[in-house]
Parts: structure tokens; sequence; C-alpha cells
């Protein structure tokens, strides 16, 4: 039996721990980006929304969401979304299983949750990251809702998918015409391609997966908030 509660700041040390434990268990722990005890501190007071997930006595995972406001770190300003908009904007932050617990659901079981809770909260706009290498962190972003717009270089220098949703309403169904351009697949590792095809005005739609990896499926689409294409 899972159990998601919201935490607060009473919870610090519980995910300033889990973190290290998750991003030790991993193969290429750059993919996982942990964060400072100064942030998570601010997520968990009036900064976020924060969930751990309860298994018996002890939180096998838990989610960050990340408000930005005036804060100098939001993704929205490598979107063409209007600074009026900034205030509204929330970032899909941190979420983390323990090795041992992953492929129970428990991604989309925080994720659901949030995305109740935020509805509520005049958020309009969701933006999130994850690593070309994390095809599963991808994977759970989509099935979020959430759709990769372009790449970018954060946290460093580090590659990522930079992801929009709109909330709370989903994205659009973009009517399709007998000139619409056909979907297109790419690599994940076929990063310059990519990097063209979003600054093309495409947009990932789906994961494909053949002999050679994870393939991202894309689309014509504009943003919901502009006319403007990436």
């Amino acid at each position: 039996m899972f159990d998601v509660r919201r935490l607060g700041p009473q919870d610090l040390g519980l995910i300033l721990d889990l973190q290290e434990r998750i991003r030790a268990s991993l193969a290429d722990p750059d993919v996982f980006q942990t964060s400072t005890a100064e942030f998570v501190a601010y997520c968990l007071a009036d900064g976020g929304l924060c969930y751990g997930v309860s298994h018996g006595t002890g939180t096998v995972a838990y989610r960050m969401v990340y408000f930005p406001r005036d804060r100098d770190f939001n993704l929205a300003k490598d979107l063409p979304l209007p600074p009026a908009e900034y205030g509204r904007v929330a970032h899909w932050d941190t979420i983390a299983v323990l090795p041992e617990w992953r492929g129970h659901g428990l991604a989309r079981l925080m994720n659901g949750r949030a995305l109740d809770d935020v509805s509520g909260l005049g958020i309009r706009h969701l933006c999130a990251t994850s690593s070309p290498r994390n095809p599963a962190g991808v994977g759970s972003l989509m099935r979020a809702g959430f759709r990769p717009v372009r790449l970018v270089r954060k946290f460093g220098g580090k590659l990522r998918f930079l992801f929009y949703r709109p909330t709370p309403e989903p994205w659009p169904v973009k009517e399709t015409t007998a000139t619409e351009p056909p979907q297109r697949s790419l690599p994940f590792s076929d990063t310059a391609g990519l990097d063209q095809a979003f600054r093309e005005g495409w947009i990932g739609v789906d994961i494909d997966t053949d002999r050679t990896g994870p393939r991202l499926r894309l689309r014509r689409h504009p943003l919901p908030f502009t006319s403007q294409r990436i």
C-alpha cells in the first residue's frame, strides 16, 4: 500500500537523505540533478509543493514542484512566454524513487496529486527538464502531459530537454490539413538534429524505440500561449 502525503519544512532532512541515496544508486549520476538545502527548504515552505510516498514505515519516493515567482531561475525565460506570465509558472522539479520501488507507478501517483493541487493556485504554465540520457524520466513527463519543446543547457552546462505543459487545460488539439507535414522521428542521441527540429517549430509527442535506442516522435505544433514557434 502506497500513500502520498504533502511534505513540510520538517521534512528537509528526509528529502536530502533520499536524494543522496537515489543519486548513489544510478549508473549515470549526471542524469539526476540534486538540489541544495536552501532550494529544498524554499519549496517545502511557501515556494512550492513537495510530496512523499510512504510504504510501511518509510518514504520511498518524493516529488518537488517549484514556484519561481520573481527569482532568477525561471525556465519560462527560455520560451516566448510574455514576462507578465512569469508569476503563473511552476517548475515540475525533481522526482525520484528508490530503485527497489521503481515500476510501481509512483511517479504517476505523485504527478496526479500535484496536478490536482496546482490547478487551484492560479498556475497556468508548467515547465520541466530531463536529460536526453534518461528516457524513463522523459517518458514519465510525457505521460503527465508535458511535451519537449527545445534543448537547453542548465545546471552548469548540462544538456536537457525543456518541457512545457499548459494547465489546468491540456494541450489543444491541432487541426491538420492536407498540406500538414508528416510526423518525424529522431533518436535521443541526435541532439543536433533535435535542436534544429525544435527551432523549426517541431515538438515531441511520443517516444518510439528501435534497435538504435529511444527516438522522439515529433510534429509541428505552436505553443498554446502564442502563435510563435520556438
